[in-house]
This record gives C-alpha cells, sequence and structure tokens, in this order.
C-alpha cells in the first residue's frame, strides 16, 4: 500500500533552515541565557494554511517553541521565518520577567513586542496586526482599559480579546491589532528592549494617546 509522509526531508530541511536562520539572527539582537527548545512540526490546519499563510507558533514558558508549517500555501516561509522571530521574542520576554505574564496587560505589552520584533526582521506583513483599524479597536477600548487590563492571563487558554472562538463580543484577532497599535506608539519613547520593564500605566497612556479623542 503507498503511503506519503508529510513534511517530505526535503521540505523538513527548508523548514529547519529557515527556523535556524532567523533564531541564530534573533539571538544576535535579543540574547538568551537559556537553551531554546523548538519543536518543529507539520499542520493540515486549514485557517493556518489560508488565513496565517501556512505558519503558526505558540511559546511555551519558559523557553520552548513550537513551529508548525504547511508548504502548502503560497508565502509559507515567510510566514515561518516571521513566526519563529515572534516567537522567539515571547521566550527572550520571559526570561526578563523571570516569569510568564501574570495579566493581560502584560500580555499585551509582550504582543506588542514580539509582533514588532518579528516586523523588524522580517519582510512579512502579518495578518493580525492589521485586521482591525484603530478606528475598529477605538470601540473597544474603553471597556477593555477599564474592565479587562487587571484581569489574570492564562496560557493554557486562548484568550477572548485575542482569538474570539464564537463565546465572546470581540472580533476575532482584535487583541493583535490593539498590540500593534500600542507597540507604535511605545516605540516613539522606548526601544524594544525596554517593553519588559515597563507598567500597566505605561500601556494605558499609550492606548489612550491612540483611541481617546481629546
Amino acid at each position: 500500500m503507498p503511503h506519503n509522509i508529510k513534511p517530505s526531508t526535503e521540505e523538513l530541511e527548508e523548514a529547519k533552515e529557515i527556523v535556524d536562520t532567523a533564531l541564530t539572527e534573533a539571538e544576535e539582537q535579543l540574547s538568551m541565557e537559556q537553551e531554546l527548545i523548538v519543536e518543529l512540526g507539520w499542520t493540515e490546519s486549514d485557517f493556518t494554511i489560508e488565513e496565517m499563510h501556512g505558519a503558526r507558533g505558540l511559546s511555551k514558558y519558559p523557553n520552548t517553541v513550537s513551529l508548525d508549517f504547511n508548504t502548502s500555501a503560497q508565502n509559507w516561509s515567510d510566514s515561518l521565518r516571521a513566526t519563529a522571530f515572534h516567537e522567539y521574542a515571547h521566550t527572550w520576554d520571559y526570561e526578563q520577567r523571570g516569569q510568564l505574564w501574570d495579566k493581560r496587560w502584560q500580555y499585551i505589552l509582550g504582543e506588542a513586542l514580539t509582533q514588532h520584533f518579528a516586523n523588524q526582521n522580517a519582510e512579512y506583513e502579518s495578518p493580525q496586526r492589521t485586521k482591525h483599524s484603530r478606528d475598529e479597536v477605538s470601540e473597544y477600548w474603553a471597556h477593555i482599559r477599564d474592565e479587562k487590563l487587571d484581569q489574570e492571563h492564562s496560557q493554557s487558554q486562548f484568550d477572548p480579546i485575542f482569538i474570539n472562538k464564537g463565546e465572546g463580543k470581540y472580533p476575532n484577532w482584535l487583541g493583535y491589532s490593539l498590540a500593534w497599535q500600542i507597540g507604535e506608539q511605545l516605540l516613539q519613547q522606548y526601544s524594544l528592549e525596554e517593553f519588559p520593564a515597563l507598567e500597566k500605566e505605561d500601556i494605558v497612556e499609550a492606548g489612550n494617546e491612540i483611541y481617546t479623542e481629546t
């Protein structure tokens, strides 16, 4: 009986080279003391292929990154490279803090860091960060600022502000666009390396600056 193993040896080697090169470049900019563990695998997720250009990632505290890819997507290699930078920055952020994020505002700050780090190093525009305009995000800012920033963050669950599974009232990927836009504002005053030391008040100030009319 014939069989087909995915990824092929050639596809896997190409993906490994993309990830290894990206992580080497990332470490030159944001150096980590601990060894980074990378789990590289194949995905048949239609959502990942069609909406995320063939690559997705997850960083697990304290120093493990899972990366999945599928070469059928046209821009899979660019997406995988950007995802490697993104997830590396998450683990670097964990190391700087010495812990996982406790609160949602820390998660927003972490996503601001990782999205902008990936943008600075990869020629790829993540669909999450441009999904919602500033005007769209501004409709939810006051509620998130006043009711949600201090809520506990759990790595084991999807944050409904970021990924809407149909049970919340937030548009899917709203949190990524929010974090990207707040990161833009923060970068006017701080470097990415300073992001882990910022506080909730910095998030609120940046959000008010861009979402609140005066």
